[in-house]
């Protein structure tokens, strides 16, 4: 179900549907808890990872399941969602990193395109790497951000 509702043209198998679940939750390319997650995730579930584990396992996910039915039984407390200790400022560099993560997915794609056209033989890398993809979202993230401002260029004082 989880499957159809992401990928809702194509057709669900085993196979695919262990694949995107994988990828998205185990793959530490594609997802990080990083180690203060971790760490708050040992302590609320009471187990007993490695604080350098910085992806889901699979006793993550029946820990949660566990604990989310232990609430729905009266056990346990639920967490405040206001309490800022819940909370976490995201520095500028991982903000930063994130929509670099994004350019260089966009580069990946690219190459891999322009790979499946090109006679790999002949080709120098120069020719396949487009840089633009990364650039670009590095100048959306410095142009857009809401931690971002446009220098008042009329006024001296501004700079």
């Amino acid at each position: 179900d989880i499957y159809r509702v992401m990928r809702p043209g194509e057709p669900p198998t085993l196979e695919t549907a262990e694949a995107m679940f994988n990828s998205l939750f185990f793959d530490s390319e594609r997802y990080d808890l990083s180690a203060v997650g971790r760490v708050k995730m040992n302590m609320r579930l009471e187990l007993k990872a490695e604080d350098t584990v910085r992806v889901l396992r699979k006793e993550d996910i029946l820990a949660v399941v566990k604990t989310l039915v232990e609430l729905r039984d009266g056990k346990g407390e639920i967490d405040d969602i206001d309490n800022l200790g819940n909370r976490r400022v995201r520095s500028v560099g991982e903000l930063m990193e994130n929509q670099y993560r994004v350019g260089l997915l966009r580069m990946e794609r690219a190459i891999k395109e322009r790979m499946s056209s090109i006679e790999i033989d002949t080709v120098m890398p120069q020719d396949l790497i487009n840089a633009k993809p990364a650039a670009a979202a590095v100048r959306e993230f410095f142009g857009s951000s809401q931690l971002s401002q446009f220098m008042d260029q009329t006024n001296p004082l501004s700079e």
